[in-house]
């Protein structure tokens, strides 16, 4: 998963929105609550970023996301 995030380029985009290391993106309070937003903001950076994620790649890292960062049931 970390080739996969390097690769993507997710941490630099991360600081570019909040800055510092990036890692404040991964705070489960606010739009991100529940495993479907997550889900949501995931295949918006496919968009964005124009990533080019089939949408079992998006469910892949939706949920490495949520096992490594978020945690919801």
């Amino acid at each position: 998963m970390k080739t996969f995030l390097a690769e993507n380029k997710c941490k630099e985009c991360h600081i570019r929105r909040v800055g510092g290391d990036g890692n404040s993106i991964y705070k489960p309070t606010g739009r991100i609550n529940n495993a479907g937003a997550l889900r949501g903001m995931v295949e918006y950076c496919n968009t964005e970023l124009n990533l080019g994620f089939f949408p079992e790649d998006t469910n892949a890292v939706a949920a490495v996301l949520n096992l490594k960062h978020y945690k919801f049931r």
